[in-house]
């Protein structure tokens, strides 16, 4: 990458996109460990809604989860070719429900807009910016707000 702010970085970023509930999101990528297809799950009887149950892979449990509720978007029905996104934030491991995994995009911190005015006060607090790419509006996700959130952390 090219040094340009007197310090030697340009802030570039990275960032993996996905569709859930109509809208498209991004994830920094250090946050996300692997995609995968929607895995062969146990429900969670009694569950908040967030949670959809738990799965096995290679070894380790993840809880798969419907962020859509937390987001206050449309209820997410699971469908055979939702794909599952596994991500880390400090110690905490989750599998989140995507209905789409579009693409890996590279962008610069200065593109980022403030979402306040452009999404709903709800989303904007889970949101820590947006980008314009190719037409399309990617609300990047604040994941440390979106882990201190009282449904989320329910059963950790």
């Amino acid at each position: 990458m090219q040094n340009d702010n007197g310090r030697g970085d340009l802030e570039f970023k990275r960032m993996s996109t996905f569709e859930l509930s109509g809208k498209t999101f991004g994830l920094d990528i250090s946050n996300l460990s692997e995609v995968i297809k929607l895995p062969q799950f146990t429900p969670l009887p009694n569950s908040n809604g967030i949670y959809h149950g738990v799965f096995n892979l290679r070894g380790e449990i993840y809880p798969l989860v419907d962020i859509s509720a937390v987001l206050e978007l449309a209820h997410k029905k699971i469908q055979d070719e939702d794909m599952v996104l596994i991500i880390r934030q400090h110690d905490i491991f989750l599998g989140i429900l995507a209905d789409k995994i579009l693409s890996i995009v590279t962008y610069h911190s200065k593109n980022v807009k403030n979402p306040q005015g452009v999404v709903s006060r709800s989303l904007s607090k889970f949101v820590q910016g947006i980008i314009d790419h190719k037409g399309k509006i990617i609300h990047i996700l604040d994941l440390d707000s979106l882990f201190k959130t009282q449904n989320l952390l329910a059963y950790f």
